[in-house]
């Protein structure tokens, strides 16, 4: 399951109810935040890190389980999982100055990394769910290309021409082991030349080297992003567009679904936050005292505008994507009154029980 949705519509808050309820319900659920603000270990109130960690939540039975990824390790996160039976391949791509500036790059390489140490942990888990929650962005989704599109690319041509380079680079940190130099073909060593001359040698060499690397673990490397890939846009998955009451948060669904559309998949569902349709319980309570002062009632007054103001825009929102997205599911979540983000979980769990079978694939995952 993808969550997918804007800015403060409560989604990884969501995504973390969800795999609570999932859990509850018996399936063995993962949880996997790629918003590089990682603030599931906030919603959660456990400790996360960035391998597969058990959450200690009484209500999930020992069967929620919770990934987090941190943008400033991920990438060698990924390369120790990677080349975790080639050691001495392991220390000559860490201290690659390719490698290293990868590392240091844009949030696309932390969002490809992630979704690849998903695949990695599906791999060795098993897991009947798995919850992701994306960063808050319209184009958030976008990253479930990107396994597809490296799978390709690492089974192209091109890769093979780049690691035979490393085979006769020169200087020892630039040849596989064991390999020993040959003499690359005479159009080889033209272009070799050409590429050493625009890029520099010193770039030339770094980039043949951690190719070369990379060729020793390319089967796993293509198969972990085949799994990615399946993971994200195969028939078992489901995408869930996480909304709030705003105008903002509703335009941001409808372009998700556009995009979604361009990509082969249907929303499964649309889940709006905050889409109270009562009074919270203190305002009853408050109602009904005869001691309230006149501030309080104005206050109380002022509450109760905004709730129906947000019930009223949320009922809007449901009839337009109810004619805009034909057959999406819909599901409406009341707004939990707490100060603490793990009571607030739970109480969307429960609420999400009597859903849950709205929300998964077809299937039931």
């Amino acid at each position: 399951m993808v969550c997918a949705g804007g800015g403060g519509v409560g989604k990884t808050t969501l995504s973390a109810a969800l795999g609570v309820a999932l859990a509850r319900r018996g399936r063995s659920t993962l949880i996997v935040t790629i918003d590089p603000a990682r603030r599931l270990a906030g919603a959660l109130g456990v400790p996360i890190s960035h391998e597969v960690t058990r959450v200690g939540l009484p209500a999930a039975g020992g069967r929620l389980f919770a990934l987090m990824p941190d943008p400033r390790r991920s990438l060698r996160t990924f390369v120790e999982q990677l080349f975790e039976d080639e050691p001495e391949a392991k220390a000559r791509v860490l201290a690659n100055g390719i490698y290293r500036g990868f590392a240091d790059a844009a949030a696309g390489v932390h969002e490809l990394v992630a979704v690849n140490l998903v695949a990695h942990a599906t791999m060795r888990g098993t897991f009947d769910v798995v919850v992701i929650d994306t960063a808050p962005s319209r184009h958030a989704i976008d990253f479930v290309t990107y396994p597809g599109r490296l799978a390709a690319l690492l089974g192209g041509r091109a890769v093979t021409w780049l690691s035979s380079l490393a085979r006769h680079a020169p200087g020892p940190e630039s040849r596989q082991e064991g390999a020993s130099p040959t003499r690359p073909p005479a159009r080889a060593g033209t272009i070799e030349k050409l590429v050493r001359r625009v890029t520099g040698p010193v770039l030339a060499r770094d980039t043949a080297a951690l190719f070369g690397d990379l060729a020793r673990v390319r089967a796993r490397f293509v198969a972990q992003a085949e799994r990615a890939s399946e993971l994200l846009l195969g028939k078992r998955t489901a995408y869930a567009l996480i909304a709030a009451p705003t105008a903002a948060a509703h335009d941001d669904v409808l372009f998700l679904a556009k995009r979604l559309e361009g990509l082969g998949h249907t929303p499964r569902s649309i889940v709006m936050n905050r889409a109270d349709t009562r009074p919270a319980p203190f305002v009853e309570v408050l109602r009904g005292s005869r001691h309230v002062p006149p501030s309080l009632v104005d206050a109380l007054r002022t509450l109760e505008d905004e709730r129906a103001s947000r019930s009223a825009a949320a009922d809007r929102f449901a009839a337009d994507f109810a004619k805009r997205l034909e057959g999406v599911a819909q599901v409406r979540l009341s707004q939990i009154e707490s100060t603490a983000p793990e009571a607030i979980v739970m109480a969307l769990s429960d609420e999400l029980d009597a859903h849950i079978e709205t929300l998964l694939p077809p299937s039931g995952g």
